[in-house]
């Protein structure tokens, strides 16, 4: 985006040294928001700075991480955040929320949100815990994963993704409830609800959905 004239993001720091939120070795630590891709998961350290714009949704080039304190998805110690793309808006306006100041802009053509934006009264969808106990959370319909298998799948699949091939969610997204359950020999892929899932060969775990 050629701007003239950057907005600088206010962040709002209470005293002292922030906790450590929640954190995964497992993830990568967020950069630009990936628009050819959809969508993206990724580590926030909690200390980023840079320019928002837009209050939710925001402007595809702002910063991940800032946004997702705005939004507050995370807090000052960081964690990992599930940002989802949206079409782009004719204006974005700005707000101050959570210690953090963005702007407003006019036409961009590409936006992008949170998961838990649309969680309402739900946790939004993560990694599965692991385990054979339900776990419960909320997909916002535009979660874009990798998917192992046609049901049951990998407990490493993404679970919205996973969530809208076994048509437990539409395109809107809603609430979840999945199931741990053993690891199988192979799965095998297959492409059904707009979402195609891969083959895979044996895994430690499985995860299912509850449809009652």
């Amino acid at each position: 985006m050629n701007r003239l004239v950057l907005s600088f993001v206010g962040l709002v720091l209470g005293a002292g040294v922030a906790q450590a939120g929640p954190q995964s070795a497992d993830v990568a630590p967020c950069g630009a928001f990936p628009v050819a891709e959809g969508g993206t998961v990724c580590q926030c350290t909690g200390q980023e700075a840079g320019s928002v714009w837009g209050s939710g949704p925001y402007t595809a080039d702002s910063d991940l991480c800032v946004a997702a304190r705005h939004a507050g998805v995370i807090g000052a110690g960081g964690g990992v955040v599930s940002a989802h793309g949206l079409d782009g808006q004719s204006s974005y306006q700005g707000s101050t929320q959570n210690g953090v100041r963005t702007s407003d802009w006019g036409s961009y053509g590409a936006s992008f949100h949170f998961a838990s934006q649309d969680a309402a009264g739900g946790e939004a969808c993560g990694r599965f815990p692991g385990g054979d106990a339900a776990y419960s959370c909320a997909c916002s319909g535009s979660e874009a994963g990798s998917v192992w298998g046609s049901g049951p799948y990998t407990s490493d699949s993404d679970l919205c993704a996973a969530a809208r091939h076994a048509g437990v969610i539409g395109g809107r997204g809603g609430a979840i409830t999945v199931l741990g359950i053993a690891g199988l020999g192979r799965y095998s892929g297959s492409s059904q609800n707009g979402v195609t899932t891969s083959n895979w060969g044996s895994y430690g775990s499985s995860i299912v959905f509850d449809r009652n």
